[in-house]
């Protein structure tokens, strides 16, 4: 598609607004976490129901790639491993699907559906691993709480937390997309089609 020098000004001042918008909700969302949910490949362990710790998990090997779970692998005290249904692999596939759900209704050319759809999905698997995600809402999860309304806020964080982390993902992949023409108001929804995904899918841990 060739652009002309109004479209590229109208396009720039999109990108730039959603980011700044995107970035301003991802700096509230941490700084008014209730939870010091880590950030930098690490996660935060309890010592008890009532006190933490943080201590950093390195989940990469001597090459830098990450490493998912595989039984019998040793895990420090205090970290569980990936739960079932609440893996990098689920939150994805939620992300994914509610993403092709909005483009196919917007009517997107098929071709370009793929084409961001891969883009999206490299971007969430990036910062879930960057972030150890799987692992940290399984621990904080699993571990003890000396009331349900505790466990419950913990999860209620984690949503919040790591639905802000899928939406900034979704942001930056759409980075030199075509689907940037189509206005502030699509970009906007297409990042929360994955924020709300993957935070709608750790809320449904109040229910178990």
């Amino acid at each position: 598609m060739r652009l002309n020098g109004t479209t590229v000004c109208a396009n720039a001042s999109i990108i730039g607004n959603a980011c700044c918008r995107t970035k301003g909700l991802w700096s509230r969302l941490r700084l008014n976490s209730l939870i010091p949910l880590a950030l930098g490949a690490c996660v935060l362990l309890p010592a008890t129901s009532s006190a933490l710790q943080t201590k950093e998990l390195s989940m990469q090997d001597n090459k830098g790639q990450y490493q998912p779970y595989t039984p019998g692998m040793k895990l420090p005290d205090g970290v569980f491993p990936p739960m079932p249904g609440y893996t990098h692999k689920e939150l994805l596939a939620a992300a994914h699907a509610r993403t092709e759900d909005f483009l196919k209704a917007k009517n997107i050319e098929p071709g370009l559906i793929r084409e961001t759809l891969i883009a999206l999905d490299t971007h969430l698997v990036n910062a879930f691993e960057k972030e150890g995600v799987e692992y940290q809402i399984a621990t904080w999860y699993q571990k003890p709480y000396d009331s349900p309304d505790l466990r419950k806020r913990s999860i209620d964080n984690m949503a919040e937390q790591f639905g802000a982390l899928a939406l900034e993902a979704a942001a930056e992949s759409l980075d030199g997309s075509q689907l940037l023409l189509q206005g502030k108001a699509f970009y906007g929804d297409f990042m929360s089609e994955s924020g709300d995904a993957v935070s709608d899918l750790i809320l449904t841990l109040n229910k178990h």
